[in-house]
C-alpha cells in the first residue's frame, strides 16, 4: 500500500472509531419508579421498555415498605410473588430487575452501621430476593440524617468510615450468592457540587468501597442541566470507578407533580463511554411520563445521532392519529422548556391580564381533547389536576375584577414564595409556599382590608400543612410586624388543617393589612426540606 492509500486508509478508520466511539451504546439502561406503591405501574413499564431496547427497572425505595419506611420489616407473601413475577417476565423480555432499599432516610430506630443485626438484615433482605430471581441490588443512603449514632461514632468517627464499613460487609456476603448478584451504591454525596463539597468523604467513599460496586451520581446538581462526559470522568477520578447516572428528569415531585414532557436535553453523545449505567427517574404519573422517556430511549439506544426535536416528533407520531393533535397540544404547553431555562418548569406565564386571556384558550382547548378521547382517558387522569388549576388561574389572572373575600385569600393570592416556581396545585387546591432562608423564597404575604378597626381584635385561621418528612421547619406568622406565631411548624402532615391566633385590636389598621410567613431556618435548598404550605388564610375581626 502507497502512502497516499494508507494515509487514506488511516484517515478512514480514524472517522469510522470517532465516529463508533460518538455512538456507542449505553450498557445498561434504563430507569426507576418515583413514589410508585406497589407493583402496578412496574408491571406497565417492563414491557414498554423492552419495547424501547431498554434494559433495567429499578424499583424504587418508596415502593414498598420493607425497602424504605420500615426497612427492617419482611415483605409480604403477595409482595414476594409479584417481584418474583416481575423479574421472571424481565428476564424473558431482556430487563433485568433491580429492587433498591434505603435503610436510613425513615429508619426508626436509626439504623446503625455498626450493629450486626442490622447489616444482617440489609444481606437477607438480598438474599431473600435473590432466592426470588432477583440479581441486581441497589443500596441507596440517599437523601438521609448525615450524623452518626453513638455507637458508630465511637467505632468509626467518620460518615464515610461507617458506609464504607457498612457496604463492604454487605457486598462480601452478596458474592457468596449463585448467580452472582451486583451491587449499585449511592452514597450520601450523590452530585457533583455536594461531593465537591465533601471531598473527604467522596475520596473515601472511592478509595475504601470494593471497586466491583457501582455507585450512583445524578450528575453536576440533584436535577441536572446537563450532563457531559467531563462531567463524568472529573467524578470517576473522586469514585475511582465510572458513575452510574441516576437522571432526574423528567421527575416531578418538587413540583407538585406538574407533568414535565419536554424531550431530553443537554446528554453529550460520548457519555455513554464515560459511564457504567444510566437510569431515568420518571414523573409519578406514568402514562405522562411516556412521552418524555420515549425520547431519552433514543438517545440511550443511539446517544450519537440523538436529536431532541425529531426524537419528540417520532414520539408523537406513535400515537394514533386521532390522539396526535392533543400529545402536540399538551408538549406545547407543558414541554417547552427544560431543567436550566428561565421559564422552567413549564406552566402559565403572563405579565397582565390580556396576556393572561390569550393563552386560556389553549388551555381550554388541551383539557377538551384529553377529556374527549377515551384512547387518552388515563393521560388525562395523569395530568387533569394541573390542566384544570393552570386554567382557573388563567381565569382568574383574565377576569375583570378578583372575586375574592378582602379578608380572606387562598394559595394564589399569596405573594412570594415559590409556587411561581413549582406551581400553585397540591392535593388538588391552590397553595403557595415557602422554603428555608438561603433559597431566597423564604417568605410569602397577602393583604387583608379593613373598613374599621374591630373593637375585639381579630383572629388569624391559617390553614396549612408540613407534609416534608418529618422536618419540622421553624416559621414566623406576622401581621402588621406583629408576630401571631413563632417556632415549628407543627401543623398536620397527612392533610391540611387549620389553626388560629388572636390578633389585639391596637394591631390592625384601618384599609391594608399586611400578613407575612417567613420561614426561618439557616439551612436548605429549594425542593428539599424544610418546607411549609398554606391553601387559606383568614381575618376575622372580633367584637366585644
Amino acid at each position: 500500500m502507497g502512502k497516499v492509500g494508507r494515509l487514506t486508509w488511516i484517515i478512514a478508520a480514524a472517522v469510522l472509531l470517532a465516529g463508533s466511539a460518538q455512538a456507542e451504546q449505553f450498557k445498561v439502561r434504563g430507569m426507576k419508579g418515583l413514589w410508585w406503591q406497589g407493583i402496578e405501574k412496574y408491571d406497565l413499564a417492563l414491557p414498554w421498555l423492552a419495547e424501547h431496547d431498554l434494559n433495567f427497572l429499578m424499583l424504587c425505595y418508596s415502593s414498598f415498605p420493607a425497602s424504605g419506611m420500615t426497612w427492617r420489616s419482611e415483605y409480604t407473601d403477595a409482595e414476594k410473588q409479584q417481584i418474583r413475577d416481575l423479574a421472571a417476565r424481565g428476564r424473558k423480555l431482556g430487563v433485568d430487575v433491580c429492587l433498591s432499599f434505603n435503610p436510613g432516610i425513615w429508619s426508626q430506630p436509626p439504623l446503625v452501621y455498626s450493629s450486626d443485626a442490622d447489616c444482617e438484615t440489609a444481606l437477607n433482605k438480598v438474599k431473600t430476593m435473590h432466592a426470588l430471581g432477583v440479581r441486581w441490588f441497589g443500596l441507596c443512603l440517599d437523601d438521609i440524617n448525615r450524623g452518626l449514632q453513638p455507637a458508630d461514632q465511637q467505632k468509626f468517627g467518620t460518615l464515610q468510615a461507617a458506609q464504607t464499613y457498612f457496604v463492604n460487609r454487605l457486598w462480601n456476603g452478596m458474592k457468596t450468592l449463585k448467580p452472582r448478584p451486583r451491587l449499585i451504591f449511592c452514597p450520601s454525596a450523590y452530585t457533583t457540587d455536594d461531593m465537591r463539597g465533601h471531598q473527604d468523604y467522596i475520596k473515601a467513599i472511592g478509595a475504601g468501597i470494593d471497586p466491583e460496586v457501582l455507585m450512583f451520581w445524578t450528575g453536576p446538581t440533584v436535577c441536572s442541566s446537563s450532563i457531559t462526559a467531563a462531567d463524568a470522568k472529573l467524578v470517576a477520578g473522586w469514585l475511582r470507578r465510572k458513575p452510574f447516572v441516576w437522571d432526574n428528569y423528567p421527575v416531578n415531585d418538587m413540583f407538585p407533580w406538574r407533568p414535565l414532557v419536554s424531550p431530553l436535553r443537554n446528554r453529550s453523545t460520548d457519555l455513554a463511554g464515560a459511564v457504567s449505567g444510566y437510569i431515568s427517574n420518571p414523573m409519578k404519573q406514568w402514562y405522562a411520563s411516556t412521552i418524555p422517556l420515549s425520547t431519552t430511549a433514543a438517545y440511550l439506544t443511539d446517544p450519537g445521532s440523538y436529536d431532541p426535536e425529531k426524537a419528540m416528533e417520532q414520539t408523537i407520531k406513535c400515537y394514533p392519529a386521532d390522539q396526535q393533535r392533543a400529545i402536540r397540544l399538551l408538549v406545547d404547553l407543558y414541554g417547552c422548556s427544560f431543567w436550566g431555562d428561565k421559564d422552567w418548569p413549564p406552566q402559565p406565564r403572563f405579565a397582565d391580564r390580556a396576556a393572561a386571556a390569550r393563552m386560556l384558550p389553549k388551555y381550554r382547548v388541551l383539557r377538551k381533547e384529553l377529556s374527549a378521547n377515551p384512547g387518552l382517558a388515563n393521560l388525562w387522569n395523569d395530568v387533569k389536576d394541573t390542566v384544570e388549576a393552570d386554567i382557573g388561574v388563567l381565569e382568574r389572572a383574565s377576569a375583570d375584577r378578583m372575586i375574592v373575600s378582602p379578608l380572606k385569600a387562598n394559595g394564589m393570592d399569596f405573594k412570594g414564595g415559590a409556587a411561581s416556581l413549582y406551581g400553585w396545585m397540591k392535593r388538588g387546591v391552590s397553595v403557595n409556599y415557602v422554603y428555608a432562608k438561603p433559597t431566597g423564597k423564604n417568605t410569602m404575604w397577602t393583604d387583608f382590608f379593613l373598613d374599621d378597626i374591630p373593637t375585639g381584635g381579630a383572629v388569624i385561621q391559617v390553614r396549612g400543612i408540613n407534609d416534608d418528612l418529618g422536618v419540622n421547619g421553624a416559621i414566623r406568622i406576622s401581621l402588621n410586624d406583629f408576630v401571631v406565631h413563632q417556632g415549628p411548624a407543627n401543623w398536620r402532615k397527612d392533610d391540611f388543617e387549620t389553626k388560629e391566633f388572636q390578633v389585639p385590636a391596637s394591631v390592625l389598621k384601618k384599609g391594608k393589612n399586611t400578613m407575612s410567613i417567613r420561614m426561618t431556618e439557616e439551612q436548605g435548598t429549594l425542593g428539599m426540606p424544610p418546607w411549609f404550605m398554606v391553601s387559606e388564610a383568614e381575618l376575622i375581626p372580633k367584637t366585644n
